[in-house]
C-alpha cells in the first residue's frame, strides 16, 4: 500500500489530538523518519507546542525569529511569562521575484513605446552577426579613489559608458543583426535598503534608489538607441544577476515595453537564468553566472536545448559575474565553448580588499552563421581620459 500524503494542516491537527509521531506514521503508512521530517518542517512555520508556540502559518511562510515580551518578578507581582510575541516571517525568494515581476509588468504596462528609430546605415554582411555582452555594469555603484583608487558615481558611469560604448560601435563592422547582451548585476543593488535580494549584503552606492534608477534606465536606452541606428535588427537579451534578482528582471520589462512597436527590436525579458539564440549553425547560451558552475554550463545547453543542439557546429556560452574577461584562459569543453567578459566599472571596497582585478573594457564579438566562430573581436578599454 502507498503512503498516503500528509499535509501541513493534518499534521498539526494529529499532533493537537495528542498523537504520537509513531502513531501518525502508521495511519499513514509512512516511516517514522519521514514523520519526524515533517514536524521539523512544521516547526519551521510556527507549530512548537515545547515552546508554547501555535501557529498557522503558511508552508511557505517560515519562522525568520519571534521578539517576545516577558514578563519579569516585580514587588508587587510575582507572576513571570510570556506576555505577547511577534511572528517574523520570511517568504521564498523565488516568491518574491515571481510577485515582483508580476507588480512591475503592470506597473509598466501604461507607459507609452518610444518613436521608431529609423534606421539609415548599410548592411555589411548578412553570413555574420555581432554580440555585444554588457558585462555587470553595476548602476549605483560609488567608489572613493583614495579607499580603492579610482572615484565612481552615477555621472561618472553615465560618461564612460557613453564614450566607450561610441568607440566600440565605431569599430565594429557593419552587420545586418546585432545581439545586445545584460549580462546581468545591472544595478548595484535590488532595494531600497541598498542590499542584494539573496544575501543582504550591504553595499556602496551613490544616493537614494530613485537616483541610480533613473540613471540606470537612461543609460540601457542609449545603449539600445545606438544599436539600433547601426544595426538592422536588435536583439536585446536580459539575464538578472545576483546583485539585481528584482531590478534586473524590470530591466526585460521595461525594454520591452518602451521598444515595442519597432519591430526591429526583439526582446528576452529575462524570466530565465539561461537564455539562448541560434543562428545558422551558431548557438550561443547567455548566463549571469552565478547560479552554477561555469563547467556546468555545457552540460547545461545539451539538455535544454538538445535539439538545437544536434542542429549547431559552434556552441558558446558568454556570462558575467567574475569581472575579467576569461576568454584567453578558457576552458574548452566537450562540444561547446565558456567565457566570461569583463567589466567598465572599478572595483568596488569589497573587490579591491581581496586583491580582485582586471583591465577594465567592453567588447565586440563577431560570429558567422555558416561555419560557426570568426576569431574577430574588437575591444574596447576604459581611457584615462573616459
Amino acid at each position: 500500500m502507498a503512503a498516503i500524503k500528509i499535509t501541513h494542516e493534518e499534521l498539526r491537527e494529529e499532533l493537537r489530538a495528542g498523537k504520537k509521531p509513531m502513531e501518525i506514521a502508521k495511519a499513514y503508512n509512512m516511516t517514522h523518519s519521514v514523520v519526524l521530517r515533517r514536524i521539523k518542517a512544521l516547526k519551521e512555520t510556527g507549530y512548537d507546542p515545547a515552546n508554547d508556540r501555535d501557529y498557522n502559518n503558511p508552508d511557505n511562510h517560515p519562522v525568520a525569529g519571534y521578539s517576545t515580551l516577558v514578563r519579569h518578578k516585580s514587588a508587587n507581582d510575582s507572576s513571570t511569562g510570556k506576555v505577547l510575541e511577534w511572528v517574523k516571517t520570511r517568504v521564498d525568494v523565488r516568491e518574491q521575484m515571481d510577485a515582483a515581476t508580476a507588480m512591475l509588468d503592470t506597473m509598466i504596462y501604461d507607459i507609452k513605446p518610444l518613436p521608431v528609430i529609423p534606421f539609415r546605415n548599410k548592411v555589411a554582411s548578412t553570413d555574420q552577426f555581432t554580440v555585444i555582452p554588457i558585462g555587470d555594469p553595476h548602476i549605483g555603484l560609488m567608489t572613493w579613489s583614495k579607499e580603492v583608487g579610482e572615484d565612481w558615481d552615477i555621472k561618472i558611469a553615465d560618461r564612460v559608458y557613453r564614450k566607450v560604448f561610441k568607440r566600440l560601435l565605431s569599430n565594429l563592422p557593419d552587420t545586418e543583426e546585432c545581439i545586445l547582451v545584460n549580462t546581468g548585476d545591472f544595478f548595484h543593488a535590488d532595494n531600497i535598503q541598498g542590499e542584494t535580494s539573496r544575501s543582504k549584503h550591504k553595499l556602496d552606492l551613490d544616493g537614494r534608489h530613485g537616483k541610480w534608477l533613473d540613471a540606470g534606465f537612461v543609460v540601457i536606452r542609449m545603449f539600445i538607441d545606438a544599436c539600433l541606428r547601426k544595426y538592422k535588427k536588435v536583439v536585446f537579451i536580459n539575464v538578472p544577476g545576483n546583485h539585481d534578482d528584482i531590478l534586473g528582471r524590470a530591466i526585460g520589462s521595461y525594454v520591452w515595453q518602451l521598444y515595442r512597436d519597432n519591430p526591429r527590436i526583439t526582446v528576452q525579458k529575462g524570466d530565465s537564468p539561461f537564455q539562448y539564440v541560434k543562428r545558422g549553425k551558431v548557438l550561443l547560451g547567455f548566463a549571469h553566472g552565478h547560479t552554477c558552475r561555469l563547467s556546468s554550463l555545457p552540460g547545461k545547453m545539451a539538455d535544454d536545448q538538445f535539439k538545437l543542439w544536434g542542429k549547431t557546429t559552434y556552441r558558446h556560452w558568454i556570462t558575467g559575474h567574475v569581472h575579467h574577461n576569461s576568454w584567453t584562459q578558457f576552458k574548452e569543453h566537450p562540444g561547446c565553448k565558456v567565457e566570461t567578459v569583463g567589466i567598465i566599472p572599478p572595483k568596488d571596497a569589497y573587490a579591491h580588499g581581496g586583491a580582485y582585478g582586471a583591465a577594465r573594457g567592453i567588447q565586440g564579438i563577431i560570429f558567422d552563421k555558416k561555419i560557426g566562430y570568426s576569431p574577430k573581436r574588437i575591444e574596447e578599454t576604459v581611457r584615462a581620459n573616459d
